[in-house]
């Protein structure tokens, strides 16, 4: 895990700009540096030392007397890649895993991301055929920033070291920030907060040439999810198999993130999805022999006033069932102020959220030297986690079904109001048919209707979950702790999206399958568990207590705010807001402004 900086030129490169580059970027590899030269490009490279700790492992990493890469990720399966490889005539001098992607390359040809299980971002070079191939993994988990001047092409993991190159102009992208305020964050399209900067698009490669590279690059997409829209009706043996299918695959992926040369702890929400991290990777180390207890890392609330925020009853719990080490940490009112900072900072496109409990918990991490953690991003856009799915599942199961559910999902709390929005639309559907339902909906809302629950999860993973994703690896990476996530293995992610809908709610349960799949294995409370929260924030309590007065004047004073939003009066804007959500939306854009746009 680390970060990679470089620029591709019309000219003969100079040094200065990559040293820069990769300073800017040392917190995503503070275990060392690296550079190459040559006439007309440079890449750098800063460690985070995980496999292969030796010198051996050292990047820009040159292979063949052919290959040059800079590589940010882990492949987890490159044991067995190296395996075949050598088993092909390939030879290793060293036991790092981005050696493993040089010689996949020589040997498949782009056809190695097919066989790659991981996460990265790479820019690999060949000096026979004189080509670049850059690529990004399949779900975005590593971030990849370019842009293109009339001489150059400048890419880096974070922004920050693209303006640090010194080759880069410093400006806003009014349009992206105009369709945050309004709809929130968007990290899968191309478009950044910044302007003229653009993300590499995940599951994509480039192959080509130098001047393919600095004119009109072409992006060719590797790797799409395919999903079952079938509206079986539930059958409980298949259940069961499902569940065994579901738990192996899990269970497997926990395995093979396991693998590192440093010692490895799990974030704790005290929810299933973590829980379930957790419970394997304990049940792995028993395995494996060892002894130390395994470490968990939470945020937790227990001052007055942020107490409905509080997990660390559940968290507490679960500690106690597995005999493993809880590691908890309180935001500090006093202390959010300065922290936000930090985290806009490391985050650059600004989130939805002030993300204090995620930070926190990181914070907690690097403050005990544990350098990788596996943690439970993903499953809820897979097996329907959330309760805005339900509208989705009640159009895609029988009429008996839909009534049966129905009364089911209606004792749990907080989903009355998308229980009768989808048990009306499921109703309408079924009497008028699936065109008429869509054109209602449209006229009705002024949008598409929700598609059957298999196909908004594919959305969620490709939209939703991309931005979390992003969350994930920039508030890690801003304490250099690397971010793993087993229920993003591409293996299980397919195989879910091919379960049929009615497996993935069922008798007003979220995430049946999973909850089926760790019944008996976790504690009742945790595994049955109804009232979902999931890293809450007492951000209203912060920003209309206390902090109420900063809040109020980082919005009021932003020049950037007042530009982007030009037609409306400043005084005006925070009397709009029903909640505090919209606000944090204008005061991350204010500290976007102060630390990247000083002048603006």
């Amino acid at each position: 895990m680390c970060g990679i900086a470089g620029y591709i030129s019309k000219k003969i490169v100079e040094k200065s700009p990559l040293k820069k580059m990769a300073d800017a970027i040392v917190h995503r590899g503070p275990d060392g540096e690296g550079y190459y030269y040559a006439e007309d490009f440079a890449l750098g490279h800063r460690r985070l030392a995980i496999i292969d700790l030796s010198d051996a492992g050292a990047q820009p990493m040159q292979y063949l007397d052919r290959y040059v890469i800079t590589f940010n990720g882990e492949v987890y399966n490159h044991q067995e890649l190296r395996k075949e490889l050598e088993d092909k005539g390939y030879v290793f001098n060293s036991d790092s895993d981005t050696e493993v992607v040089l010689a996949s390359y020589d040997c498949w040809g782009v056809e190695c991301l097919n066989k790659f299980n991981g996460m990265w971002a790479f820019v690999l070079y060949d000096k026979n055929e004189r080509n670049f191939f850059i690529s990004r993994d399949r779900f975005g988990k590593k971030p990849l920033y370019y842009t293109q001047t009339e001489d150059h092409f400048v890419f880096c993991s974070e922004v920050k070291g693209i303006y640090a190159s010194g080759l880069v102009d410093k400006a806003p992208n009014a349009v992206y920030l105009k369709k945050y305020l309004e709809n929130g964050p968007n990290e899968y399209e191309a478009e950044t907060a910044f302007n003229n900067i653009y993300r590499f698009p995940l599951a994509h490669y480039f192959l080509g040439t130098k001047d393919e590279l600095l004119n009109q690059p072409v992006f060719i997409r590797f790797w799409e999810l395919r999903t079952n829209v079938s509206t079986e009706r539930f059958c409980p043996k298949k259940a069961k198999v499902y569940a065994q299918q579901y738990y192996d695959l899990l269970e497997d992926s926990v395995k093979l993130r396991l693998r590192a040369d440093v010692k490895v702890g799990s974030a704790l929400s005290g929810g299933l999805d973590s829980s379930s991290i957790v419970y394997l990777v304990n049940k792995q180390l028993k395995k494996q022999g060892k002894e130390e207890l395994q470490e968990t890392f939470s945020s937790v609330y227990k001052s007055d006033g942020t107490q409905d925020c509080d997990e660390s009853g559940y968290i507490d719990l679960l500690a106690k069932n597995l005999n493993v080490n809880t590691n908890q940490i309180e935001p500090n009112e006093n202390d959010v102020i300065a922290e936000l900072e930090k985290v806009i900072w490391f985050m650059e496109n600004p989130p939805e959220s002030t993300c204090m409990s995620g930070w926190h918990t990181f914070k907690k991490v690097k403050e005990s030297s544990i350098a990788v953690t596996l943690d439970g991003q993903g499953a809820d856009e897979q097996l329907a986690g959330y309760l805005p799915y339900i509208a989705s599942y009640l159009t895609s199961i029988s009429l008996i079904d839909l009534y049966k559910e129905f009364f089911h999902f209606f004792k749990v709390p907080g989903a009355r109001k998308t229980l009768v929005l989808g048990f009306l639309m499921g109703n309408f559907k079924f009497i008028f048919g699936r065109k008429a339902y869509q054109a209602i909906f449209r006229k009705i809302k002024g949008r598409d209707a929700p598609g059957l629950l298999n196909e908004e999860l594919k959305l969620s993973i490709e939209k939703g979950l991309v931005t979390l994703i992003h969350y994930s690896d920039h508030v890690s990476m801003g304490h250099s702790v690397e971010s793993r996530m087993p229920f993003m293995d591409y293996r299980l992610v397919e195989f879910l999206s091919q379960v049929p809908a009615c497996y993935k709610m069922h008798n007003g349960w979220t995430k049946y399958l999973a909850r089926l799949a760790f019944d008996k294995k976790l504690p009742d409370e945790i595994c049955w568990r109804k009232d979902k929260m999931g890293w809450p924030i007492p951000e209203t309590y912060w920003f209309q207590g206390n902090l109420k007065v900063y809040f109020e004047n980082s919005i009021q004073d932003s020049s950037l705010l007042k530009w982007l939003q030009e037609n409306e009066n400043p005084s005006t804007w925070l009397k709009k807001e029903i909640n505090v959500k919209l606000g944090i939306r204008r005061l991350n854009l204010s500290i976007l402004e102060k630390l990247f746009w000083r002048d603006k």
